[in-house]
């Protein structure tokens, strides 16, 4: 019997691995992206295994993100055409609903073409800016600890140490206090990231990638949030009123942070599987 390969490359050597099938009347492909940027998928593990709605579901990684990190003759241009290599996998797939988190919900926003090849668009725990009063606001209100110092440090001295150090000191903005604990424990301590794709981010990324080129016009877009989610606060989508449309719907989940398939597994799941449904 031949065994199948765990992973599966395009062209432009983003990486997909198919984890998880579920029967249903129509082909659904659900594409999830993570954040980071340099995340690597499988902090979806408990999002997927968590969720019931019919489909394929399939994690995937563009190049320099997690451990994909095989591309020859690199040079950091290869981040300025992540649109169009999340552009061309999309296109690979039948009715491909998107699930983006973080910087992962973030990058189909400077992806126009998206508004023909997806049947649907979840923006997980994300934002359509990197300037708002409330990112400054949220870490005041809650009496956060500042990142810019450890932000510094990382771009000064880019290594795995610091990186991780940045990492738990997030954590903060990521879970309420209750939860703080089991997050890193479950989620933080467990991600895996590409140093250099994290380094360029906050050295240079941020800055190229600081004025989204779309908001979805007729695909249907949900946007979920958690009440304390401080790195990402939902708020800043709710007072963008470009994304006050018909085909588009927020919702903001209470007792959730930046990973709320962690704290509300069930309101996540349900909110998934009505949108598909619908």
């Amino acid at each position: 019997m031949t065994t199948l390969p765990r992973y599966l490359y395009d062209e432009n050597h983003t990486r997909f691995q198919l984890v998880k099938s579920v029967p249903g009347k129509e082909v659904i492909n659900w594409l999830f992206l993570p954040g980071g940027p340099g995340v690597d998928s499988n902090c979806f593990t408990g999002l997927v295994d968590s969720m019931n709605a019919p489909g394929n579901y399939w994690l995937i990684d563009l190049v320099f993100n997690g451990s994909n990190e095989h591309y020859p003759n690199f040079t950091t241009d290869v981040y300025k055409q992540w649109k169009d290599f999340l552009v061309s996998a999309v296109n690979k797939f039948e009715s491909p609903i998107l699930v983006g988190h973080s910087f992962g919900g973030y990058l189909p926003l400077f992806c126009p073409q998206l508004e023909d090849c997806l049947k649907g668009l979840v923006i997980l725990n994300s934002v359509p800016t990197l300037q708002s009063e409330l990112f400054a606001k949220c870490a005041i209100e809650n009496n956060l600890p500042l990142l810019g110092e450890a932000q510094a440090l990382f771009v000064e001295k880019p290594t795995l140490k610091n990186l991780k150090a940045l990492y738990l000191l997030e954590a903060f903005y990521f879970f309420s206090s209750n939860n703080q604990a089991h997050g890193i424990e479950q989620i933080v301590s467990k991600l895996e990231f590409c140093l250099s794709t994290e380094h360029w981010w906050y050295k240079e990324g941020a800055q190229y990638y600081s004025k989204i080129k779309w908001i979805p016009k007729k695909v249907p877009t949900i946007i979920i949030g958690g009440a304390h989610d401080f790195i990402t606060p939902i708020g800043i989508f709710q007072q963008d009123l470009r994304f006050n449309r018909s085909n588009i719907k927020m919702i903001n989940l209470v007792d959730a942070g930046h990973f709320p398939w962690l704290e509300q597994p069930q309101l996540v799941n349900k909110a998934l599987t009505d949108f598909c449904l619908r």
